[in-house]
């Protein structure tokens, strides 16, 4: 990953932003280099004007998860296919389906109706499936494979749909986006900390954070308040509900917004896929 760093800075340096304010670097593309924009909205609207009969066992299975996520009383107009789905280049039988989710609410009723559904064509990882992952994938040298098991197989945003695996999204609406680019962040060291959570709500999104209380600190800064865990990365949404005992590992800021200053834990910023911190960050529920 490191070597793949070196080559974008290189070759296309304006993909990294530097930002001064968190004292940190982010990875992504500026508008004006973007050739074309695909709207995954009409991308869906396109997909459910084609006649089912019409369709290959790949895209019958795409309308099958938008039908029953409808069922769930998501309106159409607030889901979108991403990826080669959008874009038509997938290969049926390796393919993901990536389903975006328009608004926390709907992204939320989505989560809790596949987490209680019984139609057949909806199936999950076993306990085994992410046994192998861990092992396969070496996901991490701080907790151990049955940790990572009993938090991973709860988790309903990833699972198969007619055999195809298929990933939600959510984004926010204008009205719930919660970040605020103009705070001042003061990185304070790597800390390990326990918690209870508050409040999950946000944790669907990304940047998405759990808001904590009763935390303590375990290593690494003396005891400090911190008002929630933010996570950049996917693999730390949904990791933990409401009412929870968590235990995580990441970077201690102290952040002024909008005259208010408060301590954050933050967990999969760019730039521990370039350092050590990488291999030590986590977020965990606490089962004992």
């Amino acid at each position: 990953m490191e070597k793949n760093l070196e080559e974008i800075n290189r070759k296309y340096p304006y993909y990294i932003y530097r930002c001064d304010k968190h004292k940190n670097w982010f990875l992504g593309v500026p508008e004006e280099k973007v050739g074309k924009f695909y709207d995954t909205k009409d991308g869906l609207r396109e997909l459910m004007k084609v006649p089912i009969e019409d369709c290959d066992p790949y895209l019958k299975a795409v309308r099958k998860l938008i039908d029953l996520l409808m069922s769930a009383g998501i309106p159409n107009s607030c889901l979108g296919i991403s990826h080669s789905t959008l874009l038509g280049n997938y290969t049926p039988g390796k393919s993901d389906i990536d389903i975006l989710i328009f608004g926390m609410d709907y992204g939320w009723k989505a989560i809790r109706f596949l987490e209680n559904t019984n139609d057949k064509a909806i199936s999950w990882k076993s306990e085994d499936d992410w046994a192998k992952y861990f092992k396969d994938r070496v996901v991490s040298k701080v907790y151990s494979e049955k940790e990572y098991v009993r938090n991973m197989v709860r988790k309903r945003d990833d699972g198969f749909v007619e055999g195809n695996v298929f990933s939600l999204f959510c984004i926010e609406d204008e009205k719930e986006k919660w970040y605020d680019w103009d705070a001042t962040h003061e990185p304070l060291g790597p800390i390990k900390l326990r918690a209870m959570v508050k409040d999950a709500h946000y944790s669907i999104v990304r940047p998405g954070y759990y808001e904590i209380e009763d935390t303590k600190i375990l290593e690494g800064h003396e005891e400090v308040p911190v008002k929630r865990i933010v996570t950049w990365a996917r693999p730390f949404s949904l990791q933990a509900r409401k009412g929870e005992e968590i235990e995580a590992f990441g970077l201690l800021e102290r952040v002024t917004s909008k005259g208010e200053q408060y301590y954050q834990l933050v967990i999969g910023y760019f730039d521990t896929y370039t350092t050590d911190r990488g291999e030590k960050e986590y977020l965990k529920a606490v089962f004992e």
